[in-house]
């Protein structure tokens, strides 16, 4: 799966992917993590299953999709992150302290997953609450990079 999306990336062809949780609202099997590949260029999904949350392969594709600094702490202003956004990575810090499991999909507007009309979407899951959601015009990064660095326990 990752030569797969390193030889999409050579290529500059489009992919992304998604590491679907335990329990996710797209998972296949809902007891396993689920590793999913889209290889939008070529109109093909690869789907790998782990006991274990994919923590590498999923570091190693993330900094290739969004680049080597994709982890670091950016820099942000007051103002640069919108209310609902800053509602929604508050749910995420409530999520994580009180112990309950939770996990995130950036969905790229070609993603087959997205039902935005073609939009960017980040969608997040905590256990026992409904989906939520945010649809954007552009890309999300600061608010991507926020969320991921409290996914891999950095913030």
């Amino acid at each position: 799966m990752a030569a797969a999306a390193r030889a999409a990336h050579d290529a500059g062809e489009a992919w992304h992917f998604h590491v679907l949780a335990p329990g996710c609202t797209f998972s296949p099997d809902r007891q396993a993590y689920a590793f999913l590949l889209e290889l939008t260029d070529q109109d093909r999904v690869i789907c790998s299953f782990f006991d274990e949350k994919p923590v590498a392969v999923n570091k190693e594709l993330l900094a290739l999709l969004h680049g080597a600094d994709a982890l670091l702490d950016k820099a942000m202003a007051a103002g640069d992150i919108a209310n609902a956004d800053r509602a929604l990575l508050d749910g995420i810090a409530a999520a994580i302290s009180s112990g309950k499991p939770w996990h995130h999909h950036m969905m790229f507007p070609a993603c087959q997953l997205n039902q935005s009309g073609g939009r960017w979407r980040i969608f997040v899951e905590v256990e026992g609450e409904e989906p939520i959601w945010r649809d954007y015009d552009g890309e999300p990064s600061l608010v991507l990079n926020r969320i991921e660095r409290l996914y891999f326990g950095l913030s």
